[in-house]
This record gives C-alpha cells, sequence and structure tokens, in this order.
C-alpha cells in the first residue's frame, strides 16, 4: 500500500500534510498488526486521508500464522467550498450524523450550509462487510436536515433506508438537539425509531454542568438502546455492549488539586428484565506540572443479576525515568483484580491482570515499546504474553 502515499504528500501548498505508522507484534498467539493513517491537503479547500491496516495470524480474522490479510478502514477526499457553504466527503469512512447509527460506507457524504443557519445533508453508499462480495445488491442512502439555534444549539431530524441482498434490512428516523442554557449548564439527547420492526432503536440524553474555572463538573444521563442497534451488520465496526439495556445514572468530576483528581459514577441498569446497578471511584495524581508522570488508582463494582456481578480495583502508573531534550523513556506498570461474586474451585476465586511496558519516544516522531502482561480468568488458569510497538508520526507543511 506504499504506493499511496507519495501521492499525498505533494508540495504544491504550505498546508499541513501527516504521516503516520504503527507495527504491532504479539507472543503467544503469534498475530501482527500493521497500522497506515496519513492526511494531506493539496488547498486550503481539499482533504486526502487514509486509514490502512494489514493484519497476520488474527485469531478474530480466523487467519493462520502464515497468513496476512489487509484492509482499508478509511481513504476519502474532502472537497470543500472556499466560502464554507457546503463540503463533500468521497471514499471509505465511517458515517456519522444526527441520530442516524454509525456506519462503515463506501459512499458519499455532502453538506450544503444555508444563510439561515439551516444544513442540509445527504449521504449514501454501499456499506463495508468482511466479505465483499455479494455487495451487489447492499446500499444505503438518507439525510439530515438542522437548524441553529443561534448561540443556543442545533436542533436537527434524520432519516436513512438501507437494503441488504436486495431486501429492505434498516430504516429509522431520528431527532436530535443540542441546547446551551446557560453558560454553566449544557442538555444533549437524540432519539431514533425503527420503521421495519417497528420499535425504540436508541434514546441518549444528558444534562450536564460545570464551575466557571472547570474544576467541577457533573452529568446525569439515560440512554436505551435496543439489540439490533447495539449489533449492527457491519463487520470492522461492532458496538459491544449488552443487548437492549437501559441505563442511567450520572458522574461528576473534581480537580480536588492542579495536580490531582477525581472521578465518580453511578448508574442503575437494566438488562434481560432484571435491574441492578454499576459504578467506580477513579483518582489521578500527576507527578509533575506537565503530566509525564502520574499514578492511578479506582475501584469498580457491577451487580446485575442476568449479566455479572464483580468487583474490581486497578493501580497504573506512568514513571518517568528518563527526559532528555528530545527523547524520553517511561516505565508504566499497571494492575487489576477482578473478585466475582460467585466463586468456585473451577472458576477461580481472583482473576487478575498485570502488564509492564517500557516506553520511548523521540521528539521526531519515533516510539517504541515493548509489555510483557500475564492474566488468570475463569477460563484460563495463566495466560502470558509478549507485545511490541513501533510508531512513526511527522507532520509538515509543503512548499508554497
Amino acid at each position: 500500500m506504499a504506493f499511496c502515499w507519495p501521492a499525498l504528500q505533494t508540495p504544491a501548498s504550505a498546508q499541513p500534510h501527516t504521516l503516520g505508522a504503527e507495527l504491532w507484534g504479539q507472543v503467544e498467539p503469534n498475530v501482527g498488526l500493521l497500522v497506515l493513517e496519513g492526511s494531506s491537503r493539496k488547498y486550503p479547500y481539499v482533504d486526502a486521508e487514509g486509514l490502512v491496516w494489514a493484519g497476520a495470524g488474527t485469531p478474530q480474522l480466523g487467519l493462520r500464522d502464515n497468513q496476512m490479510t489487509v484492509e482499508a478502514l478509511v481513504l476519502t477526499v474532502k472537497l470543500r467550498d472556499p466560502k464554507g457553504i457546503s463540503d463533500t466527503r468521497l471514499g471509505r469512512f465511517i458515517l456519522a450524523t444526527g441520530a442516524v447509527r454509525a456506519m462503515h460506507v463506501d459512499g458519499g457524504h455532502a453538506i450544503l450550509r444555508a444563510p439561515s443557519k439551516t444544513n442540509f445533508e445527504i449521504f449514501g453508499g454501499v456499506p463495508v462487510e468482511g466479505d465483499a462480495e455479494g455487495r451487489r445488491y447492499d446500499w444505503m442512502a438518507g439525510g439530515r436536515i438542522s437548524q441553529g439555534l443561534g448561540k443556543l444549539g442545533v436542533l436537527g431530524g434524520s432519516y436513512y433506508n438501507r437494503y441488504n441482498a436486495g431486501q429492505r434490512s434498516d430504516e429509522e428516523v431520528g431527532v436530535d438537539f443540542s441546547l446551551r442554557a446557560a453558560h454553566w449548564l449544557d442538555m444533549a439527547a437524540k432519539f431514533s425509531w425503527e420503521i421495519v420492526n417497528p420499535g425504540l432503536a436508541e434514546v441518549i440524553a444528558t444534562i450536564s454542568s460545570s464551575t466557571e474555572s472547570g474544576k467541577l463538573r457533573g452529568e446525569l444521563f439515560a440512554t436505551k438502546r435496543s439489540p439490533t442497534r447495539m449489533l449492527q451488520q457491519t463487520s470492522l465496526f461492532t458496538v459491544l455492549g449488552d443487548p437492549g439495556t437501559l441505563r442511567t445514572g450520572g458522574n461528576l468530576f473534581w480537580r480536588a488539586a492542579p495536580r490531582l483528581d477525581f472521578w465518580l459514577e453511578g448508574a442503575a441498569a437494566e438488562a434481560q428484565s432484571t435491574w441492578g446497578w454499576s459504578g467506580y471511584f477513579r483518582s489521578v495524581l500527576r507527578t509533575d506540572d506537565e503530566g509525564n508522570g502520574s499514578i492511578l488508582g479506582e475501584i469498580r463494582r457491577q451487580a446485575i443479576s442476568s449479566v455479572s456481578k464483580w468487583t474490581g480495583l486497578r493501580i497504573a502508573a506512568v514513571i518517568p525515568v528518563y527526559e532528555g531534550h528530545e527523547d524520553s523513556v517511561g516505565l508504566m506498570p499497571e494492575v487489576e483484580v477482578v473478585i466475582p461474586d460467585e466463586r468456585s474451585p473451577e472458576t477461580g476465586k481472583v482473576w487478575p491482570w498485570g502488564r509492564l511496558a517500557l516506553r520511548y519516544q523521540h521528539d521526531k516522531g519515533w516510539t517504541v515499546a515493548a509489555a510483557a502482561e500475564a492474566s488468570s480468568t475463569q477460563e484460563t488458569r495463566l495466560d502470558v504474553r509478549a507485545l511490541a510497538r513501533v510508531a512513526y508520526q511527522h507532520t509538515w507543511r509543503g512548499k508554497k
């Protein structure tokens, strides 16, 4: 795939260009992963972006050690009107707008902005599947209209229709809004309704408030998703979670000191007609003003009978070992312990997990890291793995 990048690295303008590459490796099981990403602007109104990965011996894709697969996750060209009236995106990308469910598509997305702050969006294409064969009769199309409310927020309505193998499989209509009721109060919500199989697809609502200094911030939230919304038909971007879950609760952030932060969250959850709750308390202490070093502690509890009931503890740290003018070395230990409510000799009484990583970073964009991790679960008595990562990121400007 390397031949793609010189086309992006054009010297025709002084606009920024970026290029990045990451190589991941794991031993036992043997897994390799290569990620390439880049973006370029030939002119202020033309963007190009790419994200390509190649993997070998990936168990999730059913590959053996000697097999390899290459997949373009994102490969787009974006055209913008110099006056900002419209823009169009073409290629492979993640479509996420309004109340429409996020989808991985090969297609296009166009936006037209009216002086009245009314935006018109149309989109369509072919959903991306793990197997590209048999996509002739797969397609989706839809649109969104939104109205700006000055400095208060935005109100929008969206619709999309999807066909799978020539048959209508998904059709949704939705409404979304965001509102800044006061300088200290924000509200947002989106609601979508499934038409093919009539019923609620998704509801998300949040109310958040913060002090002017940002040292204290609180949020109340409620979410409800249907099983079809949680488990989409795209193979590369599946949302993980408990199908059909209703969740409502709140969280609180407090910067108690310049280097000390606290988070607290609690939520009631319903799954499979059973109610329960989950929550966590987390604290982070930064060991220097720049935040290069830190210590994290967390306690988490989940108690939903139909899903799982357990208590977890987590301790992690970032320890600066060496700080130079151009490079640095850091040590990152992390330990997690899960204590299930139901314990037995077969599943074990405690499930620990630990990792120790060493990272080297250079100002020129290089990052090299190696790690070893070990864990014990209800299914595996002992699992030990070694991992390595090499990454490079570079940003430059073309010649005028």
